[in-house]
């Protein structure tokens, strides 16, 4: 999460949906001080928990705008399995070969915030986002986010664009995973919908 005093925002991370690509695309990341780190908070706290510690602070956060990224929840799915196959190195160290082994733990209660649904953070009690994008239009057009707010991409890092990272495509994926996943994701398939109508 993110919290920027000059554009009033608090950014609620969703893990897989460009959270760190965003976060370094406003002034106060490069500015000591000018905004609460992610190590204060935690990086994909939900925002239940953000305010609660932001009013343990009386930090006055009443005019801030509450953002978050949404993503595919196919192709986000797909992404935890590269993260930690091929970046982390959680697949190996637990000897998962396939994401059907991911998906195993997940479904034995296992919390891996990588792969939690998404609802996770968009559906908790008296949650309220005031924008939520798409980590497909951001992939579309980078500069998205400077039509709400100006300081958005005036940071040293300049326009840098969005990138998929080395992520497994949802077309090599078996129908058996791709139904899994359908499955096991339900909720956010059926929450997500009115953002990706092929999902209906």
């Amino acid at each position: 999460m993110q919290i920027d005093s000059n554009a009033k925002i608090i950014y609620v991370h969703i893990p897989r949906t460009g959270g760190k690509w965003f976060a370094q695309h406003w002034p106060s990341h490069h500015i000591n001080g000018a905004f609460l780190e992610n190590n204060n908070f935690g990086r994909h706290g939900k925002l239940s928990g953000i305010l609660k510690k932001l009013d343990a602070i009386n930090y006055d956060y009443s005019n801030y705008k509450i953002i978050t990224i949404i993503r595919e929840p196919m192709d986000r799915i797909c992404s935890s399995w590269v993260w930690f196959s091929k970046v982390k190195g959680t697949a190996e160290k637990h000897g998962w070969k396939s994401i059907d082994d991911m998906l195993d733990e997940y479904e034995s209660g296992e919390v891996r915030v990588n792969y939690m649904p998404q609802i996770y953070w968009l559906c908790e009690p008296n949650s309220k986002f005031d924008i939520i994008y798409r980590f497909e239009d951001l992939l579309e057009n980078h500069m998205l986010p400077q039509k709400d707010f100006s300081t958005f991409n005036t940071t040293e890092s300049g326009s840098k664009k969005l990138v998929r990272g080395g992520q497994i495509r949802t077309s090599l994926l078996t129908l058996a995973q791709k139904e899994r996943i359908k499955k096991v994701y339900k909720d956010d398939f059926d929450y997500l919908s009115k953002y990706y109508p092929h999902l209906k």
